[in-house]
């Protein structure tokens, strides 16, 4: 009592009311917690989370090893205790991120691999191949096409028109759509990467569709002309797939050397003709290879 006596003659002395204390109390608190949050907050944003830098730290030490590494060199590498990295390296594990080869040596796992094909069949793929598609546009002044190779067909990603004052039509190509697998230039190329045996074979288990009359449907005969496209590095479509258009097409490779996407070009028969055809195929399979290249090819 003579505590609290004290405490409101001190109040009365100073001319300061009870509850105007308490509302500045609790405004200065109120401002005070509000910049700590604000201070966390900004804190939170701008530091990166501890585990997942390691983790990435650790799969750039790991993609420098060709026969991997063991836990004690991963410790040294990244100078971290034994302890603290065995829970990242089972986290890994688990996700099949990492593996274990039979020697005990930690590896790059196969949902590493499975990221990069994603990256590279889809924005990787893109990036790398819109630039060649600008030039290519460019130089034959028709519409160049991006399509990543699917069990059934090859789906149209991305497509540039070429642009001329003189050219007022071009072939519309848009993205989602998906042409089957033995259209014209597009079915050579495909065939054209597989061996001798294998191309009867799909063949056989798959007939020539007949899109116009002057598609080829001997299989003999079309075979020969996927030889030539094996020995040229592109394949040339004479209104094979559609009537009054022709194309000229290449391949293009994935980090393990298997076929993803084809680049194309069409154009109106008319006037993308067998000059125009021979003259573009070279410069089409120099862009291809370029971008299989970036993608991570081995030659």
């Amino acid at each position: 009592m003579q505590r609290l006596a004290r405490r409101k003659t001190w109040l009365a002395l100073h001319s300061w009311p009870l509850p105007q204390l308490t509302r500045s109390f609790a405004f200065s608190y109120t401002v005070h917690m509000t910049e700590r949050i604000i201070r966390h907050k900004e804190q939170a944003e701008t530091t990166p989370a501890p585990m997942v830098e390691r983790a990435f730290r650790l799969l750039d030490v790991l993609s420098l090893s060709e026969e991997g590494l063991t836990l004690s060199d991963l410790a040294r590498a990244l100078d971290m205790s034994k302890g603290s990295l065995h829970g990242l390296l089972k986290t890994l594990e688990n996700s099949r991120v990492i593996e274990q080869s039979e020697e005990r040596r930690y590896i790059p796992g196969p949902r590493l691999y499975e990221l990069v094909q994603t990256y590279v069949r889809g924005a990787g793929l893109r990036h790398f191949a819109l630039p060649a598609m600008q030039r290519l546009a460019a130089e034959s002044a028709e519409t160049v096409i991006l399509g990543r190779v699917e069990p059934k067909g090859v789906r149209i990603l991305e497509s540039l028109r070429g642009e001329s004052e003189s050219l007022a039509l071009h072939i519309a190509a848009p993205r989602g759509m998906r042409v089957p697998l033995l259209a014209g230039a597009l079915g050579r190329v495909m065939l054209a990467n597989k061996s001798a045996d294998q191309r009867r074979a799909f063949l056989q288990k798959h007939p020539l569709p007949r899109f116009t009359p002057h598609a080829i449907s001997d299989p003999e005969q079309f075979l020969a002309t996927v030889a030539e496209t094996e020995h040229a590095g592109f394949g040339i479509d004479h209104e094979e797939y559609l009537t009054g258009v022709n194309a000229v097409a290449a391949p293009i490779y994935g980090p393990d050397n298997t076929l993803i996407a084809l680049l194309w070009i069409v154009g109106f028969a008319s006037r993308f003709g067998e000059e125009a055809l021979q003259a573009c195929g070279p410069r089409l399979r120099a862009e291809a290879d370029n971008i299989s290249h970036a993608l991570g090819q081995k030659v």
